[in-house]
């Protein structure tokens, strides 16, 4: 503890630019330190990240809840078991994104691009108040395998060569042609 005092007392604290800088890094310890930074600066929900350029960094265990990520480019980052409910990822790209057991529980990606994007085990499931919104969402060849998708909206959803086995569902979530999930539904017809 000392030695981290020592080294502010003997450095300026990071611009918001450099931490979100330091956020790409393929450090797990250095991304995740940026991140709660901008926490404590209370900069995850200002806009502040709004497109930011996070491609390839390496986020897994990040509590990103209720982050302004909106538009993003995070292709290929690694987000496993990172928290990120309510986060606003509208229009983001998230392809060949690693979100595997990653907490999605009412998150908005409206638009986004999770084309190859690893979901497995991931709780899109639905929350107190409203459900994951994944509408015109890319899904294409994202691995959805025993992803929690119970209360999620999927209208207008892209599924094609999306692996859905062992998915969990509910009478809540809305299939990508307006419909909602029931027993009988055929959801593989939609991966086609």
């Amino acid at each position: 503890m000392r030695r981290f005092f020592r080294y502010f007392r003997n450095h300026k604290p990071l611009s918001d630019e450099m931490l979100i800088q330091q956020m790409r890094s393929h450090i797990n310890s250095e991304a995740l330190a940026a991140v709660e930074e901008l926490q404590e600066r209370l900069l995850l929900k200002n806009g502040t990240l709004v497109g930011a350029q996070l491609e390839k960094a390496n986020l897994a265990k990040a509590a990103l809840a209720f982050a302004n990520l909106e538009g993003a480019n995070l292709e290929n980052v690694n987000l496993q078991q990172a928290y990120l409910r309510q986060a606003n990822l509208q229009h983001a790209s998230l392809k060949r994104a690693n979100l595997r057991r990653a907490n999605l529980r009412m998150v908005l990606l409206r638009g986004a691009n999770l084309s190859n994007a690893i979901l497995q085990e991931a709780n899109i499931a639905n929350g107190d108040f409203t459900d994951a919104i994944l509408h015109e969402a890319d899904l294409t060849g994202a691995n959805l395998w025993s992803a929690k998708l119970a209360g999620a909206d999927l209208m207008n959803a892209i599924l094609k060569n999306a692996n859905l086995s062992n998915a969990v569902f509910s009478p809540e979530t809305r299939l990508p042609d307006g419909t909602y999930w029931s027993p009988e539904a055929d959801v593989v017809a939609f991966t086609r």
